[in-house]
């Protein structure tokens, strides 16, 4: 008898850990700037810049949910919650901006959703990032 209370209450425990666990995800998307000299930067939330030896732009945006489903979190990226994308100001110049800026709060139960989405921006080498951040140029050869 007392096992099998010990397990039903284990069970519960294990059903509420799960049920507040956190979900994650990570979404790339590529930008090519072949011809670009200049980018602007228009991101909501946080972000870092970092070069690489590449020759496009990488946006790799990570997610973190808790209070949810992984399916809930799959129809959040796959209605573009969390995409990037690049208008074409010029020939030499693009925006990579923040496709929905503005992210409502979620509820799901009647329970609001903790989420957090922090960006990485990988820019060829050839770039020169200014101090805010925001505008990043090619450097002159």
């Amino acid at each position: 008898m007392l096992l099998r209370n010990f397990i039903i209450t284990l069970g519960f425990l294990a059903s509420s850990v799960s049920a507040q666990a956190q979900m994650e995800r990570t979404i790339y998307q590529v930008f090519t700037v072949d011809s670009t000299t200049a980018i602007n930067l228009d991101l909501a939330g946080l972000y870092e810049i970092h070069t690489w030896a590449g020759n496009s732009v990488l946006v790799e945006t990570n997610i973190q949910i808790w209070h949810a489903s992984p399916e809930i979190l799959t129809h959040l990226i796959e209605t573009g919650r969390y995409d990037v994308q690049a208008d074409t100001l010029s020939a030499e110049e693009i925006t990579i901006k923040t496709k929905v800026r503005d992210r409502k709060p979620l509820k799901f139960k009647d329970v609001e959703c903790t989420e957090i989405a922090t960006a990485k921006v990988f820019v060829p080498d050839t770039f020169i990032v200014a101090e805010d951040k925001k505008r990043i140029t090619r450097e002159k050869q």
